[in-house]
């Protein structure tokens, strides 16, 4: 009976110390037990094609934009009509050329890139030159910028190193700028400092609806949805905190350091007119290495940040699109393959 006894006050105490945590990773578990597997139902041979490192693909009507890393030319253009395959937008310091590329995502139809060094948006034109034009130049203040969304064609939402709040909204007309919201908080962030949370959470994924009247941001374990509203006002309508990241803060290096045994969680996102995709790894950089970065994991949650139904894929993929109606595609671990699937 002591042993007993004994036995239980440890159970309880750990129940004590991890009960908030344990209860939300057993809620997207118990969802991620109930997914429904998938087959590719098509395939691309990108090495074949001349394509090495490419790390995600934005689909248009007579072409595929793949998005590079560690390559001379960070973006290639496979036109579905002639076949033929072009590099653009080579890296460098040159006038044309790119330090930090970053794709911007947009309901416009447009090709939209950034340099993250330079503080410029670009406009890839879809034609045979492929040529490309800057749109926007941020002021020096605020290029500091992780990742960027386009709400509509003036406005912009965006996250990085930003000390007075989570997101950046810009007027890209009359160059305006405000930081709106709060980063998501528990026990261990709230003794960060203003620009330590700020840099843990600099590799937020956004989504703007095509409406443009809801986003959603999702990092790690954490997604919020937002309402959005013309003046650039957000209500968040709905959080689902499964997991915050696990960091320390180095005395020497980098402003946080992410623990090894944090669960990765969200790596990529995408979204129709109805429902939001994420591609979701449930491992860890101690469990799996670098592999933690590819998943064949995909949540679905509707605009007002209902779970909906989960996938397991057949293939892990490093990112994902959609490329029709009802259709996800994605690169995979190797990035040597475009798998596409058909969701049910």
């Amino acid at each position: 009976m002591k042993a007993y006894t004994f036995y239980l006050s440890i159970l309880l105490f750990l129940v004590c110390q991890t009960g908030c945590t344990t209860k939300s990773q057993l809620e997207i578990q118990k969802e991620l037990a109930d997914s429904q597997p998938l087959i590719a139902t098509d395939s691309m041979d990108l090495e074949s094609m001349g394509l090495l490192l490419p790390f995600s693909v934005s689909h248009f009507d007579s072409c595929l934009i793949f998005s590079n890393i560690r390559s001379k030319n960070r973006v290639s253009i496979f036109d579905k009509n002639s076949h033929t395959l072009t590099h653009a937008i080579p890296t460098g310091e040159g006038p044309d050329e790119i330090l930090q590329y970053l794709p911007v995502p947009n309901n416009e139809y447009k090709f939209l890139f950034a340099d993250r060094i330079r503080g410029k948006i670009w406009n890839l034109k879809l034609t045979k030159d492929y040529s490309y034009q800057p749109i926007v130049q941020f002021n020096d203040s605020i290029n500091r910028f992780y990742s960027l969304a386009m709400i509509d064609s003036i406005h912009l939402i965006g996250t990085g190193l930003f000390d007075k709040g989570r997101f950046l909204l810009y007027n890209t007309q009359n160059h305006s700028h405000k930081y709106v919201e709060n980063y998501p908080e528990n026990n261990d962030t709230k003794r960060l400092s203003p620009f330590q949370r700020s840099a843990l959470f600099a590799g937020t994924l956004l989504a703007v609806h095509p409406n443009g009247n809801r986003l959603i941001a999702a990092y790690k374990g954490l997604i919020d949805f937002y309402e959005l509203n013309e003046d650039g006002i957000l209500k968040n309508i709905r959080q689902r905190y499964y997991h915050f990241p696990l960091f320390a803060i180095p005395e020497n290096g980098p402003v946080i350091a992410h623990r090894k045994e944090e669960t990765t969680g969200f790596l990529s996102v995408c979204y129709d007119t109805h429902y939001v995709y994420l591609l979701y790894s449930n491992s860890s950089m101690q469990e799996k290495g670098a592999d933690t970065f590819a998943s064949n994991l995909i949540c679905v949650y509707d605009w007002e940040g209902n779970p909906i139904q989960s996938y397991a894929l057949d293939h892990e993929l490093l990112s994902i699109s959609t490329s029709g109606r009802n259709t996800i595609s994605g690169i995979s671990k190797e990035h040597n393959y475009l798998y596409e699937y058909q969701l049910r």
